[in-house]
């Protein structure tokens, strides 16, 4: 099965990079509903019960820039219990693009899945992967981990700080402009500084939702929400926006988690909002 999948998006090009996959027991990952309440969604999961999580990044030509939207989990021991080897350089080759070639590296959050091919181990020591690139945070988000936060998320001397040493970062507030066609879109609650990402191009548009939902099935239910949600009030807040403005612009959603290739639209069918996939 391809890794990689292509779309236009007026004059940009966005191309959805899978890093690699999950199966996990949707219990565990939403942690406050009720085991019956899957009855409902067999369709979002697989014949034994499992969610699937994908673990896609995104590339974006855009202006002469190339954009790589968060980086995945990395090639460093894990739980997490993914069912490929990740493969992000590689998906990035089979792409027509090396890592030296990448102007920006955008961050929706810091999360361990998000980060973890920030770097890669030469001679022992952990060492950038994109070392042209900028890396774009929110300075909110890097505040919140910076302030002592428990990180689940990112082993902070391993993926973080060898960017630091570096000089690589950028760090940002609130809607800021990569490009004329590439904006952050502030959607916070999954971690305080999570953003989403608006590509515009043309009379086309996608947001690329980044940890602002994680599952098709909370298009339909939006107050569900996971355990690594930080704030969930603000997540819920944040998702039932997205799906509004999706819905209502007509514009197409790009996934991080979804079931790759990640790309659909928020349509409503019998008075319920749904997810439905591109073709």
């Amino acid at each position: 099965m391809s890794k990689l999948h292509r779309i236009s998006i007026g004059e940009a090009e966005l191309v959805a990079l899978q890093d690699t996959w999950a199966l996990i027991p949707p219990g565990d990952f939403f942690d406050e509903v009720e085991d019956g309440a899957w009855n409902a969604y067999p369709e979002h999961l697989t014949t034994d019960g499992q969610l699937t999580l994908s673990l896609t990044q995104w590339l974006i030509r855009s202006e002469g820039q190339t954009i790589l939207v968060d980086t995945g989990i990395g090639n460093r021991p894990t739980v997490f219990p993914v069912q490929d080897e990740p493969a992000l350089p590689a998906v990035l080759q089979e792409a027509g693009v090396s890592p030296d070639e990448i102007d920006i590296v955008a961050f929706t959050h810091l999360h361990f899945d998000h980060t973890g091919w920030n770097t890669v181990d030469r001679d022992g020591k952990p060492m950038p992967l994109f070392p042209n690139a900028r890396h774009v945070v929110q300075q909110t988000e890097w505040d919140y981990w910076a302030g002592g936060a428990e990180n689940a998320a990112s082993d902070r001397a391993t993926v973080l700080d060898p960017i630091t040493e570096a000089g690589l970062w950028d760090f940002v507030e609130g809607e800021h402009a990569l490009t004329r066609e590439v904006v952050t879109l502030p959607t916070p609650g999954h971690t305080p500084g999570h953003v989403s990402f608006l590509l515009s191009s043309g009379s086309e548009a996608v947001i690329l939702l980044g940890d602002a939902a994680h599952s098709p099935l909370q298009v339909g239910e939006p107050e569900w929400c996971i355990g690594a949600d930080v704030d969930k009030v603000t997540a819920r807040r944040s998702r039932r926006g997205i799906w509004e403005r999706a819905e209502r612009d007509g514009t197409a959603i790009a996934t991080n988690h979804f079931p790759f290739p990640s790309v659909g639209h928020v349509v409503t069918v019998d008075g319920t909002q749904r997810w439905e996939p591109s073709a």
